[in-house]
């Protein structure tokens, strides 16, 4: 089954094409948003950041946004998940509407960080609220399809958002860019007041503040005692594939910001590097048109195994070259990589972990993802030239993708036998 089939067949369900319309204005917004920020900050002339404040800036966004993973978790295993999701995406419409108060009032402090990482945590509870409503929607023998639909189109739809919200930045300022942001969240938040019951399953009725951090704690507890081995090699998986994707991206800012920067030309530049945006959005697109056809001929795991090989050997062939071209071309290729890892994981938490613990895991996964991009940022700040003109990270990046496919089926199957020998799964 093609990309395109399968998304026609599953648009067919009123349940799916409801979750499709929320996911996709949803990250289309945080695209344009994300526009928004670069402009105003990466490559704002005034702000003058370099690597390591750089680094810095994704470590104060993403830590404190990847430490509320299990506590959205815990919500989103307790609480109705379509509530928690529209409430989110309206907290986001109001935040989004205070940094474009900001920006016009050039405020980039303390106080206009906290409120774009307020804008990035909401966004745990809504991403993870997606994965865990999918099983809800669907049949199970279309959760591969899903899964390469829904997240993909999801990540198209952001790089999109970029992409647009550079043109708008290009025709006027980053602060209309963060009204338009604000209003695909109200959009969003709109397409997902109409969704059907996503869970879960299994409520606890409304807990208290204090009970829900007790929660946390019980449920981390729960999670590391319960969930399988399977689960946990995934979750590694995750942190792991998304270090190449973090380093190409840094490396891909940097050179953006310096050789292939054009003097004066601010607006070209965040244009140029949308450009290699768009590229690591094909790369996305590309792995949902794959899935579906692919996973019918191989298990999930063996098709995320031969992805990562192909992408290692076109990623490689890359490497020798830096230009803008190679750059986005190695954006393509490790974007498809990650997206078919970040397919199959989903695919196989969802078969291998009980719906009561599926938001935690899910948030759990999406910590995983930021801690990676995390890692990487720090990695690249601390290793890469100033303006990232070096070639040396585009072999490291083939060779991590190599080792990937190389020792995964193993593993797999290891963790596999140990789990049907002694499963740590109980009822819940």
């Amino acid at each position: 089954m093609t990309f395109l089939r399968a998304l026609v067949t599953l648009l067919r369900v009123q349940g799916f094409r409801r979750l499709f319309l929320a996911r996709v204005t949803s990250q289309g917004s945080d695209g344009v948003f994300q526009a928004a920020l670069a402009s105003h900050v990466l490559f704002n002339p005034e702000q003058n950041t370099d690597p390591r404040q750089i680094s810095a800036a994704f470590a104060v966004v993403l830590l404190p946004y990847s430490i509320l993973g299990p506590f959205a978790g815990t919500l989103l295993d307790r609480w109705p998940r379509r509530r928690v999701i529209v409430v989110s995406q309206l907290a986001r419409v109001v935040a989004m509407c205070a940094v474009a108060g900001l920006i016009v009032l050039g405020v980039t402090g303390l106080s206009f960080f906290l409120v774009v990482l307020l804008v990035f945590s909401v966004n745990r509870f809504i991403l993870s609220g997606f994965s865990a409503a999918l099983p809800h929607l669907i049949a199970p023998e279309d959760l591969v399809s899903g899964n390469a639909v829904a997240p993909t189109t999801g990540s198209v739809a952001y790089f999109a958002g970029v992409v647009v919200g550079g043109v708008v930045s290009a025709l006027g300022t980053d602060a209309l860019v963060a009204l338009v942001a604000a209003a695909g969240a109200l959009s969003a938040a709109w397409a997902a007041g109409r969704l059907p019951f996503i869970g879960p399953d299994i409520r606890a009725g409304g807990p208290q503040a204090v009970q829900v951090l007790a929660a946390v704690g019980r449920g981390l507890v729960e999670a590391t005692r319960t969930l399988p081995r399977r689960a946990r090699l995934l979750l590694v998986l995750v942190f792991v594939s998304r270090l190449p994707f973090g380093f190409v991206l840094m490396q891909t800012l940097l050179l953006f910001r310096g050789p292939f920067a054009q003097p004066g030309q601010k607006v070209g530049d965040v244009l140029g590097f949308g450009l290699a945006a768009a590229a690591a959005a094909a790369g996305f697109g590309l792995a949902a048109f794959v899935a579906p056809w692919l996973t019918q001929r191989w298990q999930p795991v063996s098709f995320a195994a031969r992805m990562l090989a192909i992408s290692a050997v076109a990623a490689i062939a890359l490497a020798p070259w830096l230009t803008p071209f190679t750059v986005s071309a190695t954006n393509f290729v490790v974007s498809f990589a990650v997206q078919t890892v970040k397919i199959s994981t989903d695919t196989l938490l969802q078969a291998h972990v009980p719906d009561a613990l599926l938001g935690r895991t899910f948030s759990l996964q999406d910590m995983m993802y930021n801690l990676g991009l995390v890692a990487a940022a720090s990695l690249a700040a601390w290793t890469l030239p100033p303006g990232g003109a070096t070639r040396w990270p585009f072999f490291v990046v083939a060779a991590v993708l190599g080792v990937l496919a190389l020792v995964l089926p193993g593993l797999w199957r290891r963790v596999s036998a140990r789990d049907a020998r002694a499963p740590l799964t109980r009822g819940t």
